[in-house]
């Protein structure tokens, strides 16, 4: 029984190093040289009902902005130029983990990515602090 677990444990390990080598994307890691911390104070949720309270921000379509439980953040790491980027820490925002294009104004940091089969990214409003993840247009 003991070789029995042994062999099954070997196996899962075998599998899981194989998904490893073959699905994840070789980033170098080396081209991003500027840490970005962006600051998360509210997070986006959906909800069918309405809100009366001064904190809940009504962003529209049933999508409200409440505080978080407690301050965090996202980091990002970008190129020289700022026209690529990694995400390195996403606490409450989840999402993929991609080489990420930047596109930068005054009021938003969107992070995109593209290619034949996916279209995701990150939006951060600056001034409400609130981050939320994509994958459609």
């Amino acid at each position: 029984m003991k070789k029995l677990f042994i062999f099954i444990m070997l196996c899962v390990s075998l599998c899981g190093y194989a998904q490893h080598r073959h699905f994840k994307e070789n980033i170098d890691f080396s081209k991003y040289e500027i840490v970005d911390s962006l600051v998360l104070e509210r997070m986006s949720i959906y909800s069918p009902f309405d809100y009366d309270d001064d904190k809940i921000i009504n962003s529209g379509y049933g999508d409200y902005l409440i505080e978080m439980p407690h301050k965090d953040k996202m980091i990002i790491r970008k190129t020289k130029d700022n026209s690529k980027a990694i995400v390195i820490y996403n606490s409450f925002v989840f999402g993929r983990h991609k080489e990420f294009n930047i596109k930068d104004s005054e009021r938003r940091i969107i992070l995109w990515y593209e290619d034949d089969n996916l279209y995701c990214g990150y939006i951060y409003d600056k001034v409400f602090k609130v981050c939320k993840y994509f994958e459609s247009r």
